[in-house]
């Protein structure tokens, strides 16, 4: 196999056992609702079509 795909299964992995609760992720992302909401009110745009453009639930 590439070495490319060897690193892309490993990566799968290591998802998986992080999904199990066997490792802890190596980085973690807080998102802060102000913040988001101050980016929102920003671009002028509703909740519903923020949440449309960046792909989440309201």
């Amino acid at each position: 196999m590439s070495k490319f795909f060897d690193e892309l299964m490993e990566s799968v992995q290591q998802m998986d056992e992080i999904v199990r609760g066997e490792r802890q992720p190596s980085r973690q992302f807080i998102v802060d609702a102000l913040q988001v909401k101050k980016i929102r009110k920003a671009t002028g745009l509703t909740q519903a079509k923020f949440a449309a453009m960046i792909d989440v639930q309201i």
